[in-house]
């Protein structure tokens, strides 16, 4: 397995969104632990970023596109209905004319589309797959409404999984699921077509909204939801591996607040530090949240040979998605032009 991902240069600081929402740096860092996040400038495409993350995932493996035989995207702020961004990913790296589709399960989506991968690859119908996760959030908030604005941001995640003879992570369990009777907690609504303030505000606040609609969530039963979900992924992935859960070394958890983080490592009677997060950098940035933060995690040295490491997440829908990984070998590259440490 290798992995790639990709950044947007702009960075914007809780105090960058003071100037026009009212709002605070003590506020928002208070309540989600977010102190900055990248967004994209509105030349900057969906496709772009996912196509960034997937040549640093080819580049960090050393692997050619002639290699990658499918190709499954997730994204929850697409800008496109049809086609796919996994086929015009597919046309824009010159890949092989294999599968290509995208799957939609909001924030778990890089856990699912993982999940899908390793299926087509032990049943033969895959050799090696590009799993890749891409958001540009900035698009879907309402940049009027200080309860959602300041919590998201951009980036995308790409991995490269082979098959069982190639070194790297080995994948021990899986645990996909959604409860649609939570649908209503996270969705979408159309976007006002005026907005008067519009040209008072930064440019990454301009391009058009995602499908023309905004995200709506009614954050306390998100909240109950998701401490719930993390704690018991984390036990059920080590129950079907076989293992005790304090054996699990990391958590790579969906980064979207520090305090359900927090309530989950406390839950699991973790260590906050047993829980890489990169949120207060990069902000909640969807289903790309999880390859950003494994790869920040991997490169600085946290994942070790042989460590348990478990990757968790929920989603609107409500979906949720586990992954338990027997760390090995793994290259990482990160492109980012905007300096993250």
């Amino acid at each position: 397995m290798a992995l790639g991902t990709a950044l947007p240069a702009t960075r914007v600081t809780n105090s960058d969104l003071e100037t026009f929402l009212d709002t605070s740096d003590d506020w928002i860092a208070s309540r989600t632990g977010i102190r900055e996040r990248r967004l994209a400038l509105p030349g900057e495409t969906l496709l772009g970023l996912a196509a960034r993350a997937s040549v640093a995932a080819l580049a960090a493996a050393g692997a050619g596109p002639e290699t990658v035989d499918t190709v499954i995207c997730s994204s929850s702020s697409p800008d496109e209905t049809f086609p796919s961004l996994a086929c015009r990913l597919q046309a824009e790296l010159g890949l092989p004319h294999g599968a290509a589709f995208d799957v939609q399960a909001a924030c778990s989506g890089a856990v699912y589309g993982l999940a899908l991968a390793q299926s087509l690859i032990l049943t033969g119908l895959s050799r090696r797959v590009l799993v890749v996760s891409a958001e540009i959030f900035s698009r879907l908030v309402d940049w009027t409404d200080r309860s959602t604005a300041v919590l998201f941001g951009d980036g995308a995640g790409a991995f490269l999984v082979g098959g069982p003879k190639e070194v790297g992570s080995q994948v021990l369990a899986i645990d996909l699921g959604a409860d649609g009777s939570g649908a209503t907690a996270l969705g979408t609504q159309p976007f006002p077509i005026t907005d008067d303030a519009a040209s008072s505000r930064p440019a990454y606040t301009a391009a058009p909204r995602s499908l023309g609609r905004v995200i709506t969530m009614n954050g306390r039963e998100v909240f109950r939801f998701s401490t719930k979900i993390l704690e018991q992924l984390v036990v059920r992935l080590a129950e079907s591996a076989g293992v005790e859960v304090d054996q699990i070394s990391l958590v790579v958890p969906h980064q979207a607040n520090s305090r359900i983080l927090a309530t989950a490592a406390g839950r699991l009677n973790f260590p906050i530090e047993r829980f890489i997060s990169n949120l207060d950098r990069t902000g909640n940035t969807s289903s790309a949240s999880i390859p950003l933060a494994l790869a920040e995690g991997a490169a600085g040295g946290s994942c070790h040979q042989g460590d348990l490491v478990g990757l968790v997440a929920f989603g609107a829908g409500l979906t949720w998605g586990g992954l338990l990984l027997r760390w090995g070998e793994t290259a990482v590259l990160v492109d980012d032009p905007g300096g993250l440490p």
